[in-house]
């Protein structure tokens, strides 16, 4: 009886620990929220497409033609907040993405206990809700959270040892596919491990139909919905039931430039397709390891090759195949580290393996320790990371000043607020959309690399609707930051707006266009 008490108090402390944690990542992403300034990336489509049902009680045509979970997980919560305010809106997407990242914490440490000890699982808990790269994925509002919660529970269910349970892991890949389409391609692994775990079973191919059955009921609403609205499934409409996917004639490279986000595409060679995924993928594996699971990884490896451990193979069978959707967007050379978050819940599990080669590291002082460790270290990388939000704040304020007139602009750092600020100004409507459905600003950003000149780049823009220039101290071509000190001997620019002004700390002016005194100098 006594036996019993000490475990069940054991068990309790561990889940005091694990609540503890959970509430701690949770205060440490609120802390580094940017509460005051608005999204600038792709969550922005998210936003819209969730703010669209929200309003209409519809699914919306446009926006978005897949992915579409996240958005469809926010509706809700956008409904109950509704559309007094959109920085409130966007502050509710950033905290329900913050929430989710912070509670995968808990199905990790699951994960995590079915390999080593509590002890253990706790530290890779640490390690996942302290990922400084996660924090500040977590942040930006986009659907990486979701995603990864519900993959780290496909993994988790996938270790189940009882082949009855195991149809939960495809209910959770069914709606990962929903926000990620590419989770349709984890069935080949899930499928794998299951044929792996219950071989001896005799009733296992029968019982393998109803769990495919399973992943495609999940599936067949929201399919039915897109076909809808959109006359895409956004499902076989973009993997490899459509045929364009394995044409190497599609394997284009998307460049961005610098911060700019500048898209160029060109088409590239099968060649150049592999050799870029596989320079990519070392190099981001490198980054995403860095600081804390490149100390840890190593010691997993060399326990797995001393005790071979079936659930510890599983999972890297798991995760091979986690990385080939990175490896496309590496060979067209999207260059982010994100596509490869979702492997987190695994170096996890391969780092607290390796802790367990001794059991001296076991004591309670030496698992607070290690924690300690990685929350510090976590906090400290944090604060060096930490963006520039003053000068977030302050392009977005020229941004604003330049939708009042502007029909187009250079594409000037900070210029993908164009979007947000467009949805500002027109709030409480919707952000138009173009004739491809995708949303539309109201002005249009014109590249200014590959030109010479002012005179060259304002000549051949003229026919896109540049009409203002924005200047910023770093604008990556020589003509435009030469405006910033001698704009004033350009006879046909007009000063609309200066930075200091308004005291700001970045410079920041905005120039008029005036053509018709622009084409008098080139007649002369």
């Amino acid at each position: 009886m006594s036996t019993e008490i000490r475990n069940l108090d054991f068990k309790n402390k561990n889940f005091i620990f694990l609540a503890i944690l959970v509430i701690i990542t949770i205060c440490v992403r609120l802390y580094f929220l940017p509460s005051e300034i608005p999204f600038k990336t792709d969550a922005i489509e998210y936003f819209s497409f969730a703010f669209e049902i929200s309003k209409t009680q519809e699914f919306p045509t446009g926006i978005l033609v897949t992915n579409d979970g996240w958005s469809l997980f926010l509706s809700p919560i956008f409904t109950m907040i509704g559309q007094s305010d959109m920085m409130n809106l966007i502050n509710a997407q950033r905290i329900t993405s913050i929430l989710l990242s912070s509670l995968t914490i808990i199905p990790v440490f699951f994960l995590c206990k079915k390999i080593v000890s509590s002890k253990y699982a706790l530290i890779g808990a640490g390690l996942f809700g302290f990922s400084h790269k996660l924090i500040e994925n977590s942040l930006l509002g986009i659907s990486e959270s979701l995603y990864i919660f519900l993959i780290t529970f496909v993994l988790l269910f996938s270790l189940s040892k009882n082949s009855n349970h195991y149809f939960i892991s495809f209910i959770f890949l069914g709606l990962a596919a929903i926000v990620r389409y590419e989770s349709l391609f984890f069935i080949i692994p899930l499928s794998i491990i299951f044929f792996l775990r219950f071989k001896k079973q005799k009733t296992s191919f029968l019982k393998f139909p109803f769990l495919i059955l399973i992943f495609i009921l999940v599936l067949l609403p929201i399919s039915s919905l897109r076909l809808e609205s959109n006359d895409v499934d956004g499902f076989t409409s973009h993997t490899i039931f459509n045929p364009q996917i394995l044409n190497p004639n599609t394997y284009s490279t998307v460049a961005e430039i610098t911060d700019l986000k500048t898209e160029t595409e060109k088409i590239q060679s099968p060649n150049s397709f592999i050799s870029n995924s596989l320079f990519n993928i070392l190099k981001f594996l490198g980054i995403i390891s860095i600081p804390l699971f490149i100390f840890f990884i190593p010691s997993g490896i060399y326990n797995l090759f001393k005790t071979r451990n079936t659930d510890v193979l599983h999972l890297l069978i798991f995760g091979i195949f986690l990385i080939i959707p990175a490896l496309y967007a590496y060979g067209r050379e999207m260059q982010d580290a994100r596509y490869l978050y979702v492997l987190f819940p695994i170096f996890c599990v391969i780092s607290v393996y390796g802790l367990d080669i001794t059991k001296k590291l076991e004591r309670t002082k030496f698992v607070s320790l290690i924690i300690s460790v990685i929350i510090l270290s976590s906090i400290l990388l944090l604060f060096y990371d930490q963006p520039d939000y003053t000068y977030d704040s302050e392009i977005l304020h020229a941004t604003q000043i330049l939708l009042q007139d502007a029909n187009g602009v250079n594409n000037y750092p900070g210029s993908s607020y164009v979007k947000i600020a467009t949805l500002e100004k027109i709030w409480p409507n919707s952000l138009p959309l173009a004739e491809n459905q995708r949303i539309h600003v109201l002005i249009n950003k014109i590249p200014s690399q590959n030109f010479d000149s002012l005179e060259d780049f304002i000549s051949h823009s003229k026919s896109s609707q540049l009409t203002h220039l924005l200047i910023t101290e770093n604008n990556h071509e020589a003509f435009l930051d030469d405006l910033l000190i001698d704009y004033e001997k350009y006879s046909y620019l007009e000063k609309i707006y200066d930075s200091k002004d308004h005291n700001y700390k970045n410079t920041i002016i905005i120039l008029k266009i005036d053509y018709s005194i622009f084409e008098k100098i080139l007649a002369e």
